[in-house]
């Protein structure tokens, strides 16, 4: 092989090399870009759930969550571009009711509203933290599942008890730090409405 013909076979395989690392490169953007987009999804619908949690009615708002939660899973599928046909609400019930815990917690939670006075008011907060926290898991549970190439159809609820547990005690924070983000821009808010009133010319 002469000379020329030996850089040619260099060039041509350091080229192959680099189209490869590429592919992989734009491989792993995608992926990241996929994910954070799934992240959105699943951050639109904490907050959505963490509404719910103020509603005044007992057991009500369970059904609200539930249906956000359901609903929240059909966006992630479809993101993952995973068939949504047949897709049942109780793959919702049995990976919640799976950790007893977070169910007793959303339940005692909801029905604590029932008691006068006092009931509704700590009992919408309680509940406003674990249905935020609760939808965190349920769609990082469902993306993970989907990442692995996972369906609606091969979903074991039971194999995701542990990772749900997981995610729950990480969405409990996120929960709390997002109550405590709305209070600060609530409170940030009073100083110039404060000068709004005071700078607005006086009644001639």
């Amino acid at each position: 092989m002469d000379q020329d013909t030996t850089k040619l076979s260099e060039t041509i395989d350091e080229l192959e090399i680099n189209l490869h690392t590429s592919e992989i490169n734009l491989s792993t953007v995608a992926s990241a870009l996929r994910n954070s987009e799934a992240q959105n999804i699943v951050k639109n619908n904490v907050m959505t759930s963490m509404a719910s949690g103020l509603i005044p009615v007992p057991l009500f708002d369970m059904i609200t969550l539930t249906n956000i939660q359901f609903h929240m899973i059909q966006t992630l599928a479809e993101h993952y571009e995973v068939p949504v046909d047949n897709i049942n609400r109780s793959l919702i019930t049995s990976l919640i009711s799976g950790s007893l815990p977070v169910a007793s917690m959303l339940g005692l939670g909801s029905i604590f509203k029932s008691v006068p006075g006092i009931g509704t008011l700590a009992g919408s907060g309680s509940v406003l933290i674990l249905s935020g926290a609760t939808s965190y898991a349920v769609g990082q549970v469902f993306i993970k599942h989907f990442e692995e190439g996972g369906t609606l159809q091969d979903f074991n609820p039971s194999n995701a008890k542990k990772y749900f547990s997981d995610e729950f005690k990480k969405g409990k924070e996120i929960a709390r730090e997002l109550v405590q983000e709305l209070k600060n821009k609530k409170e940030d808010k009073l100083p110039s409405s404060d000068l709004d009133d005071n700078t607005k010319p006086a009644d001639v």
